[in-house]
């Protein structure tokens, strides 16, 4: 995330005689990176590239903080004015006498941890003062009048976001803060209206209406007007996941969204109120009108982390003295305690770092970019690094094979290697035998997938209607959990088609293996399916051939009822093949076989079959009916009747229609005596 803050609005924070120039060379080499100082008039804006885990930085605040700590590295003079923190301590307790006037209800505190709010009157709404304009001008952001603009202003400095209701909007003075139903609607201030998708944090009034879609953006029918002349200055926090998934599934993006996304610091929201309370009597000459409400259930608790000091000197590759370590993470903001006989420190973390730090390895970073990576020793370690570079023969024939398939008209997919609680059932698996991740981004990538089809099917669902003729393939690992030990990765291959085109899907097949020399293939009925996946008379095992001996490939077949698991109702037919075993087999040596002097015979047979005969076993009995038979291929299949293409050939002399006369009636004669069917029609 990219912020832009102007130089004269962070002085207001930071006392240095600094250049702008020099605070972003520093910053850069010890903190965000400072994309470009632009010039504008007699002031500097610097483009400021913030990593998502650093949110306490994402304010002018933030960055005075950062760069009260990192000059003095450079042996340049810095101090963090007005910290709110510290002011906090200072402020007298409010001697307002006033009543709570707002009625509200939250009705699941772990969707707003903090809530505070406070009622101001007699309100004259007009443009913001110059200096507020052209900050929030320089920020990126469009001055609106002193309320709206106080907000944004504040939002930006304090890396807080604000909202401001026209208080005589909310009905019955009453507010029920909750999770969205399926279906409801709301207006934003953008003029959109939103058909909700449901657990959206929203809050509605007295009336039922819903006048804020919490932490992306407020309601119309609430919103500050010309004729305003009370509001109900709010800030708060959320639940960052719910405000993720909200912003995602409706695609409204805003700043407070991203910023509510990454857990702001809910000690930072009372303090953040308090200057919103003093710029609107100061700009706007308001006055409290409310008694200030404040619900916090779950106050932060000081996190303490252990820290050991040969750990340091070991990630840092140098000897550091306790004293250095100590000053830096003080300067920081890290209450630190060394414990001489340990040789360790306990490390309290303020409110603000409370998210990102949670490890000793987290403070050995602090320490390292503080200390600066431009000053660490430069040396290369004595050890060989012990990584294994992918198979480039595994590479090759990848590649190869998506070729291959691209060009025989398949779309490749590629899904992630996460998978939802949901997509693992709906498949009828159990979550429980998956590797579960610790702190998943957001609930959809909960676990690590031990099967690629949950992923592809969820695919096909966003896909329905779209086309009726998908034919999708996808070459991705899955993850097998083991004790006390990494996941043993496997590659595999998914094969998907729309319908029932079990012959097309088996003929690609069959023309992918001779094209990556895999020539010895049969498909045999698969045994000891899960029959709520496979339709079990319509499923086949592949096994390739080699040194006598039958290696598993994988499966092609109809998928069966877990389909509508997934909302799906068409016929797929899939092949799910082991892509290790593939490339284990795979050879780029091709057979010699000279062109036949003499040319084959061709015709066609058509048998009407029972029910239970499989092609392949059709095809071999004919091929070891004869060895002038060379070469049985599938024509078309209609009910029960199935044509097929014999070639004979001898490499002597050219066959006669005697010879094929005698053959072809062995074919039928075999065909009956097995019992498997008869020939249609009279040859």
């Amino acid at each position: 995330m990219n912020i832009l803050i102007p130089h004269n609005w962070l002085k207001e924070y930071l006392e240095t005689n600094a250049s702008p120039k020099k605070i972003a060379d520093c910053l850069s080499l010890c903190g965000a990176s400072v994309e470009k100082v632009i010039k504008k008039n007699s002031n500097y804006v610097y483009d400021i590239e913030i990593t998502t885990n650093r949110v306490d930085m994402m304010s002018v605040l933030g960055i005075a903080r950062e760069l009260s700590v990192i000059l003095p590295q450079f042996g340049i003079k810095a101090r963090l004015k007005k910290d709110p923190y510290k002011l906090l301590d200072q402020r007298p307790s409010p001697k307002y006498g006033l009543k709570r006037i707002l009625d509200l209800t939250i009705q699941d505190s772990k969707i707003c941890p903090r809530f505070t709010a406070v009622v101001i009157k007699n309100l004259k709404i007009k443009p913001s003062p110059k200096l507020i304009q052209e900050r929030l001008i320089l920020a990126g952001l469009r001055p609106i009048n002193n309320i709206v603009d106080l907000t944004n202003y504040l939002m930006r400095e304090l890396g807080q976001p604000f909202h401001a209701f026209d208080w005589n909007e909310i009905k019955k003075q009453k507010m029920v803060l909750r999770l969205s139903k399926k279906g409801e609607k709301i207006t934003t201030l953008d003029g959109k209206t939103f058909d909700l998708p449901g657990d959206d944090i929203i809050i509605e009034d007295g009336d039922k209406r819903i006048i804020d879609l919490c932490g992306i953006m407020g309601g119309k029918n609430s919103q500050i007007t010309s004729k305003t002349k009370s509001i109900l200055l709010f800030v708060q926090t959320y639940d960052p996941r719910l405000i993720r998934k909200s912003s995602m599934n409706l695609s409204q993006r805003t700043e407070a969204s991203a910023l509510f996304e990454k857990s702001p610091d809910p000690e930072m929201v009372l303090p953040a109120l308090y200057k919103g309370i003093d710029l609107l009597k100061k700009n706007a000459q308001g006055e409290i009108g409310s008694k200030i409400i404040d619900v916090y259930n779950k106050p932060y608790k000081v996190k303490n982390v252990d820290l050991n000091h040969l750990l340091i000197e070991q990630y840092l590759s140098f000897k550091i003295k306790p004293i250095k370590v100590i000053k830096i993470l003080k300067s920081l903001g890290f209450e630190t305690k060394y414990k001489q006989s340990k040789n360790t420190y306990l490390v309290s973390i303020p409110s603000w770092r409370a998210k990102d730090i949670n490890l000793q390895e987290d403070l050995i970073e602090e320490i390292a970019r503080i200390y600066g990576y431009h000053n660490l020793p430069s040396k290369l370690p004595r050890a060989v690094v012990g990584y294994q570079s992918p198979n480039k023969s595994d590479l090759e024939w990848e590649k190869k094979i998506k070729t291959l398939l691209k060009g025989w008209g398949l779309t490749e997919i590629m899904t992630y290697t996460m998978q939802s609680r949901k997509q693992i059932i709906n498949f009828n698996l159990d979550p429980t035998f998956h590797l579960e991740i610790k702190n998943p981004l957001i609930q959809d990538w909960q676990y690590l997938r031990k099967n690629l089809l949950p992923s592809i099917l969820s695919v096909i669902k966003d896909n329905l209607g779209k086309s009726d003729n998908l034919k999708l393939f996808e070459i991705g690992d899955v993850f097998i959990p083991q004790n006390n030990n990494l996941p043993l990765e496997k590659r595999k291959l998914a094969i998907v088609f729309s319908k029932d085109r079990f012959f097309e899907l088996k003929g690609i097949l069959e023309s992918m293996f001779k094209e990556i020399g895999i020539l010895k293939v049969v498909f045999k009925k698969a045994k000891n399916i899960n029959p709520s996946t496979w339709q079990s008379a319509k499923t086949a095992t592949i096994y390739a051939k080699k040194n006598g001996q039958e290696i598993n490939l994988g499966k092609i077949g109809l998928l069966s009822e877990v389909k509508t698991n997934f909302e799906i109702k068409d016929e797929l037919i899939l092949a799910y093949l082991n892509f290790d075993n593939l490339t284990r087999l795979a050879s780029k040596k091709k057979i010699y076989q000279p062109i036949p002097k003499y040319p084959a015979l061709i015709e066609d047979l058509t048998f009407t079959l029972d029910r239970s005969v499989y092609y392949g076993s059709l095809e071999k009995l004919i091929l070891n009916t004869n060895p002038l038979v060379k070469k049985v291929e599938f024509l078309n299949k209609f009910k029960r009747n199935l044509s097929l293409r014999i070639y004979y050939q001898d490499s002597k002399k050219n066959l006669t229609d005697k010879e094929i006369e005698k053959i072809r009636k062995q074919i039928i004669l075999k065909v009956q005596r097995k019992g498997w069917g008869r020939l249609l029609g009279k040859v």
